[in-house]
């Protein structure tokens, strides 16, 4: 959802920034027009004067937004409003002066030494033959940017507003979508695994039904009943809680949890299943108390313990190790099982992700499990690490 916000937030930046160069471009080619055209209207009013009353009237002007030479047919600086006109040497290479004298009005851009800028300059021929040459700086880009700085800020903030409205919308959008689709898949997934035990149920009860089971194998049938009922139980169980935290409606109270004493009692709680599957389990480690929800941290632990040993092997162990480092405590869970292959191990969090559909089933795992642990660990601000491989076993650590 992020990446999908971003694109849409650098899609309208980059349209910004070419919209605004189109902008910026066609401003400089209309400041730059107005500036010359309003350059030769002020260079012919002056000449006007010029013709009438020569030096007396450029001695007269106050200093302005113009530079004003008075240059002779032969290219002599008569007059400069800037510079001592003794000090400038010959104009008559100018390209401006050399248009004038042939044309009558003649105007150029370029930088100038003297000005230090680069300036745009406007000659008009006066009656005796002279030039009379006005020049002001020319506008660059920069300053037309700089002149649009409001404008331009204004806009910024307004595509950058509605590019954040449009992204809050398109993930609000995306969530729904998905948040839609998860549930259906979680949905279909639930009905799934319902069937299996109630088929299972309704068959074996079935048979009790129209007496074709003999009465030895009774017991035999009521343990598969009771198994499956254990199984849908359990099922259940996992369905609500994964609800709650999906909903945030389970109690998220925090109080004193020591992460031994709940490792030590998932091992208890676990003994029967780790003898029938004749793996060794071992607690290491030291008393760690941290603040936490209980039911969720126990609900972790024994999700990761019970994983291990069920996806162990005969002869197998299991090392869980309780510890703290640098004031962080951390559980880990060590096992000798089937491993994960490492396509695997991204999807293993994910509802009814299996890596080994024919072993789940002969485990009974509902599927739901690490999941759990996942939610668990995200309100816990928990860091979820796992390192196996295949045929070796697996090594699951907490880091809260």
């Amino acid at each position: 959802m992020l990446k999908h916000k971003s694109s849409i937030i650098i899609t309208a930046l980059i349209a910004f920034v070419i919209a605004l160069a189109l902008i910026v471009a066609t401003m400089y080619s209309y400041f730059a027009n107005v500036q010359r055209q309003q350059l030769r209207t002020e260079t012919e009013m002056a000449s006007l004067a010029v013709n009438n009353q020569q030096l007396r009237y450029l001695e007269s002007l106050p200093k302005g937004d113009y530079r004003i030479t008075w240059i002779s047919a032969n290219g002599q600086v008569l007059y400069d409003s800037e510079k001592d006109s003794g000090e400038l040497e010959n104009h008559l290479a100018r390209e401006e002066v050399k248009i004038a004298l042939i044309r009558g009005y003649g105007e150029s851009q370029r930088y100038s030494g003297t000005m230090l800028t680069r300036m745009l300059y406007s000659a008009q021929k006066l009656q005796d033959g002279s030039i009379l040459r006005l020049s002001m700086p020319q506008h660059t880009v920069l300053k037309v940017i700089w002149d649009m700085g409001l404008p331009i800020g204004i806009i910024l903030l307004l595509v950058i507003c509605f590019s954040m409205i449009i992204s809050a919308k398109e993930t609000q959008k995306a969530n729904q979508e998905e948040s839609e689709a998860m549930r259906r898949e979680f949905t279909a997934n639930v009905s799934h695994e319902l069937k299996t035990p109630l088929h299972s149920i309704s068959g074996y009860a079935e048979l009790m039904k129209n007496g074709m089971v003999m009465e030895q194998d009774m017991g035999y049938f009521a343990d598969k009943i009771y198994s499956e009922a254990q199984r849908m139980i359990r099922l259940v169980q996992d369905i609500i809680v994964l609800s709650r935290l999906d909903e945030g409606q389970e109690n998220t109270t925090r109080s004193p949890v020591n992460l031994y004493s709940v490792a030590e009692a998932a091992v208890n709680s676990l003994e029967h299943m780790a003898e029938e599957n004749q793996v060794a389990v071992e607690l290491i480690g030291q008393q760690v108390v941290m603040e936490g929800i209980p039911q969720l941290i126990n609900s972790m632990v024994y999700n990761i313990c019970e994983n291990a040993i069920k996806y162990n092997r005969p002869g197998g162990s299991v090392v869980i190790q309780v510890a703290e480092f640098s004031g962080h405590p951390r559980i880990s869970v060590r096992d000798t099982g089937i491993g994960i292959p490492k396509k695997d191990r991204a999807r293993i969090f994910e509802r009814f992700y299996r890596v080994d559909k024919s072993h789940s089933k002969e485990v009974g795992g509902t599927g739901l499990g690490l999941s759990i642990v996942k939610h668990a660990a995200k309100l816990h601000n928990a860091k979820l690490e796992v390192d196996s491989v295949v045929g070796e076993g697996t090594l699951m650590v907490v880091k809260f």
